[in-house]
């Protein structure tokens, strides 16, 4: 039996990038996109509102934000995958999920449900019995609600699904247990004890789990004995004898980690089944052994996932293929063997992404086959965007240069390409004969026109009216290349030229290789600030100080400062400079370089800044404010933010 939940999705399926929907493209303004610029600033207190316990604030300014991108998307004529506002879906949905979690863990440690997982027998059935069958039991159906059987429960009445997985506080039920006037239930009678609501809320949290019979009638479930022991015969792992057809590594384990291990990973998972490795799928959870091999009958995980009874996993809106079905299936009836190693290992490490399979691809090129299909891709998204346009190009021993603009502009942006490469491995201690293995493409357009064109057609996204030039790296090298305008070799406060343009996007491109992608006001300043250093007169970098004064108006903490997705496209640049240019002013290049290093192989940025610059976020948040007052032009360019 399905739950007909429409709740946020508790098994996030992984994406690996932000695209667009077929059809999604609109009229995009500026002004939409400065809603959803103010949209990420709102987002950005989320976190501090809930580390407050202030969690009806928090979701306030979640519904709130929610409300205006979708209002910002309607106006625009895009759908909600378009890229501008997906990744903003993503986090409110994350953020929405969080508040469900530390909400969840206050309500268990204080019930004593259970220890937080909520048993439906012996917490919440008798709790419904005595409280809500008066109004909604099989003589009376008040909102054509029947709550006498969990069946009833999951049917819902007149106004739709009264629980939603994990998420008490979009739960019909737990909504009105809880309302006020006469909107609150029992409808004429005393409210719920806030004890009696904490178990309920408890038990949703852990996904309102029921094991038994649907139809059975509430009144008559028993709850399990005091002390009852789970399942205690040996945990099988039985091996392939090479007539299956089903491979748990190929054809099981992919879809696990995707939809299931969000859920049933960690160190408290959920219903306590974890499928963190492929001995902890085979222990089973709190209701006992979830794979019996040659069993299908008596396995509940087919009962869950293949037959959807009594509840839906994966639950929400993930749902998993046919093709998943039938191989769930077939798997068990094979004996559920294993065919990936060491059954203890993480069942993450036997899985290979898109991603990493394209990666191994790679590895086992030679330079030269590497730099071939190098040149092979560029020209393939050259010729997606502009068919009938062939590209001119320029190339050296460690860059393609292809694009629109003539060819002696091209030549000496392949030259100035070269050159500043050299530095940049001086000053970032690079080793490799490429910095860039297979090289790095650089597009140059003639026009914004072209440039558009080209994003559009092969990143199926807009570029924001302030962006002249971006870099796309992967870290497995898959991608690697850059895009800039032409707008000419005359800096002003508003373009740095074209030369500065190309070295501070060659540094971004440079730290996009590390597997742990460095924050993105340090890939967007450091070459900004680097830049200037050898260019210091140039107007730009005092349009940028005074940009920073006028976007740090609307920083209110670290985390808004120094965390990705905290600061809009037109924000970046001001600040990344000012900050990396603090940071280089505070200590020196090589420590610099050092704390970049860490942040590229993983360190968190908080442990980093402590061990480089002896200083938390909260220290350096209040000596970069200090420093960007100190700036020539700053002043006056917030006095005149102001009128």
């Amino acid at each position: 039996m399905k739950l007909p939940v429409s709740c946020l999705s508790l098994l996030v399926v992984a994406l690996s990038g932000l695209t667009f929907s077929a059809g999604s493209n609109g009229a995009v303004t500026a002004e939409h996109r400065k809603q959803v610029d103010e949209v990420k600033k709102e987002l950005g207190k989320v976190s501090g509102l809930i580390g407050k316990k202030d969690f009806e604030g928090a979701a306030k300014v979640l519904d709130d934000a929610e409300k205006k991108l979708k209002d910002a998307a309607r106006d625009a004529g895009i759908d909600e995958n378009h890229k501008l506002l997906s990744g903003l879906f993503r986090q409110i949905e994350q953020k929405r999920e969080a508040i469900v979690k530390k909400r969840g863990a206050g309500t268990a440690a204080k019930s004593g449900a259970g220890g937080g997982a909520g048993d439906f027998e012996r917490d919440v059935a008798p709790i419904l019995v005595a409280r809500c069958l008066r109004c909604h039991g099989e003589e009376n159906q008040r909102g054509d609600l029947r709550m006498d059987t969990f069946g009833g429960i999951v049917k819902g009445g007149a106004s739709g699904a009264i629980i939603v997985q994990g998420n008490p506080a979009q739960s019909l039920l737990v909504q009105r247990l809880t309302a006020t006037g006469e909107e609150r239930m029992p409808k004429g009678g005393n409210a719920l004890k806030p004890d009696e609501i904490k178990k309920i809320s408890a038990w949703i949290v852990a996904g309102a789990i029921f094991t038994g019979d649907n139809n059975l009638p509430l009144a008559d479930l028993k709850p399990p004995a005091e002390g009852a022991k789970r399942d205690s015969t040996p945990i099988q792992i039985n091996k392939p004898t090479g007539g299956e057809t089903v491979s748990f590594k190929e054809d099981i384990a992919p879809w696990m980690v995707n939809l299931c291990l969000n859920c049933h990973g960690g160190e408290k998972p959920r219903s306590g089944f974890s499928v963190e490795t492929f001995e902890k799928l085979m222990k089973g959870g709190s209701s006992g052994r979830v794979v019996l091999p040659g069993n299908i009958k008596e396995s509940r995980l087919w009962h869950l996932v293949g037959e959807q009874d009594p509840i839906k996993m994966p639950p929400g809106q993930s749902v998993i293929t046919p093709t998943n079905h039938s191989n769930l299936k077939k798997w068990i009836e094979e004996g559920a063997k294993f065919d990936g190693g060491d059954p203890k290992a993480p069942l993450r490490s036997i899985v290979l992404s898109p991603e990493e399979k394209r990666d191994r691809e790679l590895a086992a090129l030679s330079p030269e086959e590497f730099a071939k299909r190098r040149k092979a891709r560029a020209l393939e998204l050259w010729n997606a965007a502009f068919s009938r346009e062939p590209a001119l190009e320029a190339e050296n021993e460690a860059f393609v240069v292809l694009g629109n603009v003539p060819e002696p502009r091209l030549r000496q942006v392949a030259d100035w390409a070269k050159s500043d490469a050299e530095l940049l491995r001086k000053f970032f201690k690079v080793k490799d004969a490429l910095i860039w293995r297979g090289k790095l493409s650089v597009f140059v357009f003639r026009d914004r026109f072209s440039y558009e064109e080209f994003v559009r057609t092969n990143e199926q996204a807009e570029v924001p009216p302030e962006t002249k030039a971006h870099s796309r790296v992967t870290a497995g090298g898959g991608e690697a290349y850059v895009c800039v305008q032409d707008t000419g070799d005359a800096a002003t406060e508003d373009l740095p030229g074209l030369r500065t343009q190309l070295f501070a996007l060659l540094t971004e491109a440079l730290l996009q290789r590390s597997t742990a992608r460095v924050p993105e006001w340090a890939a967007k300043g450091a070459g900004l600030a680097l830049a200037a250093r050898s260019d210091s007169k140039n107007p730009y970098f005092r349009g940028l100080t005074a940009g920073a004064h006028n976007a740090l108006r609307l920083v209110d903490s670290p985390r808004e400062l120094f965390g990705n997705g905290a600061l809009s496209a037109s924000d970046l640049p001001p600040i990344g400079y000012t900050l990396v240019s603090h940071l280089l002013k505070k200590g020196n290049d090589s420590q610099f370089v050092q704390l970049l290093g860490q942040l590229g192989n993983g360190k968190a940025f908080e442990t980093a800044l402590a061990e480089i610059y002896y200083a938390n976020p909260d220290q350096l948040y209040q000596s970069y404010r200090a420093y960007v007052e100190t700036l020539p032009g700053s002043r006056g360019a917030g006095k005149a933010k102001k009128k």
